[in-house]
């Protein structure tokens, strides 16, 4: 309680500095982000690890860095988050939102938690030359203002001069990163950008142009972009990854079905959820089942069987006890043979 307590001071000293800057924030979102249709939602996560940084439970430079560059950031909120993570730091007080990897089960709190260290493991087993099936290729499906390609390269984390670096997203976004990064003065040399539109154009055919061979094992990272994308493009892109080298793998999240659909027992959450994107514009239109009988791993594992992978990993976003349901998922989908 005593470190709450020295938390909520901390945040008090900031509270006007705070309401000023999120006025600024939502002022560039909806003024110079949106009708650009630049991603919105890719900013929550940004500032989740930005948040996590700062109070030294995740290192992500490179995030705090380009976020004062991004089109509906600005100094004042960076400087907030990390005034926000320095009071978790110095106060001790370790919410949901600091804490990383975070508790099991992971709540909507620390989902971003949840799933940046599910990812994080994946990508560095995956790039790792002496691991046991080390890729040639990484491929960000939906990247937004992801930054593993950045911090974990200058610090030696991630593969080496032998693997192949793609991002893939709407060109409006990618724009927006590429010059958040020239200005960050964050190197992208060792990055290849992809345009593109997932419901409009196959990814697999924007990165092949772009240089990317699907006889070399590649690892695909695919995070939260699943449920804004339809049933169409979510069976395409799996049936794309089984088309794949053998050894090539995606590793996605998804949000429960019936929360889409605001269905019990998430007709409250699905709600705030729903409403909660009209914000940004956008909102979910895919999801898979976590409701027993089939629960979240036999339904995605019907999902990425039927397509021609095999489930090699599966971790529920939320409880899944008896009588419990998840509110989604994670999931890691292998080629085989």
């Amino acid at each position: 309680m005593i470190h709450l307590l020295f938390f909520v001071l901390l945040l008090l000293v900031i509270t006007p500095f705070f309401v000023l800057a999120m006025i600024g924030y939502i002022f560039k979102l909806w003024v110079f982000n949106i009708p650009k249709e630049i991603s919105g939602t890719a900013y929550e996560p940004l500032m989740a690890r930005m948040l996590m940084h700062e109070a030294g439970t995740r290192p992500d430079e490179a995030a705090v860095r380009l976020a004062p560059h991004l089109p509906a950031m600005n100094r004042p909120i960076a400087a907030v988050l990390g005034w926000l993570g320095l009071a978790s730091r110095w106060s001790g007080y370790g919410g949901a939102v600091f804490d990383f990897p975070g508790k099991r089960p992971s709540t909507m709190s620390a989902m971003v938690a949840h799933r940046s260290d599910f990812f994080d493991r994946l990508l560095a087993e995956a790039t790792d030359p002496d691991g046991e099936h080390p890729v040639r290729q990484v491929v960000i499906l939906g990247a937004g203002w992801d930054t593993r390609f950045y911090d974990a390269l200058e610090e030696g984390g991630v593969g080496d001069d032998n693997v192949r670096f793609f991002e893939v997203d709407m060109p409006p976004t990618s724009e927006a990163k590429r010059t958040a990064l020239s200005r960050a003065g964050i190197s992208s040399d060792h990055v290849t950008f992809v345009e593109t539109d997932f419901n409009q154009k196959s990814w697999f055919q924007a990165v092949t142009e772009q240089g990317f061979d699907p006889t070399l094992p590649t690892f695909i990272l695919w995070e939260g972009v699943t449920m804004y994308v339809g049933d169409e493009a979510v069976e395409a892109t799996l049936r794309q990854v089984a088309q794949l080298a053998s050894g090539s793998r995606i590793a996605f999240d998804f949000v429960s079905r019936e929360l889409m659909r605001t269905e019990p027992p998430f007709v409250w959450l699905g709600r705030y959820a729903k409403y909660g994107l009209m914000f940004y514009r956008e909102r979910f239109i895919y999801g898979i089942s976590t409701r027993a009988p089939a629960r979240g791993r036999g339904q995605v594992d019907g999902v990425v069987t039927s397509q021609g992978l095999e489930l090699a990993e599966y971790e529920p976003l939320g409880d899944d006890r008896a009588g419990k349901v998840p509110f989604g998922g994670l999931a890691l989908a292998v080629r085989r043979g």
